[in-house]
């Protein structure tokens, strides 16, 4: 039992739904598998390693399927992969996983993002905290402006990403980062979206 099975049966699901694999995704929404892979989660909040097992088997199992985005809303998924975000800080690939798949909130149906408790502003607000906690991860710092992008292009909402020093923040990563292209590349589309000059470039 414990952590180990639970992070076992994540790997598992996970891997099941893998389409070059085994392709059973539908299979595993309609077995209700969405449901224990909350239920685990809820488990053991406190390990990081099951969480982030938890966040990556949720996204495989839903995929496209409306069927599986329905059952993620009915067990309040978003609520557990911003309490996974909230609870452990510091990992670097938790915070990469869960600010992904809070950005794909912004693309369902509106009754959808009301079942399952999704607040925009919320999950701005966790993607600002993990680029300023992860500065030195430019992975995360590649998928935090695409998600920034994202709600931008989406929701318009440039003053709720300004909040807080959020220009300030972007332009810091692309400093840091400005060698790395997609970093840079996103970095301009969200300043941007924000009606700051794209055209800056890091001293």
């Amino acid at each position: 039992h414990g952590a180990a099975a639970a992070w076992g049966w994540l790997s598992l699901a996970r891997q099941l739904c893998d389409p070059k694999a085994y392709g059973l995704g539908d299979h595993l929404v309609q077995a209700g598998c969405i449901r224990v892979a909350a239920g685990l989660m809820e488990q053991h909040p406190g390990d990081a390693s099951v969480q982030l097992k938890g966040v990556e088997a949720m996204s495989s199992i839903i995929g496209n399927r409306v069927a599986g985005l329905d059952a993620f809303a009915e067990v309040e998924g978003i609520k557990l992969i911003e309490s996974a975000m909230q609870t452990h800080p510091e990992d670097t690939t938790l915070q990469t996983k869960g600010l992904k798949a809070l950005s794909c909130g912004i693309q369902w149906p509106q009754d959808l993002q009301e079942k399952a408790g999704y607040t925009y502003t919320r999950a701005v607000d966790l993607t600002k905290q993990a680029m300023a906690r992860h500065g030195d991860s430019a992975e995360l710092q590649a998928e935090a402006l695409s998600a920034l992008a994202g709600y931008l292009d989406k929701l318009h909402c440039a003053e709720e990403i300004k909040t807080s020093g959020g220009e300030g923040l972007v332009k810091a990563m692309m400093t840091r980062h400005s060698h790395v292209h997609s970093v840079m590349t996103w970095g301009k589309i969200v300043l941007d979206g924000m009606g700051s000059d794209r055209h800056w470039q890091p001293r």
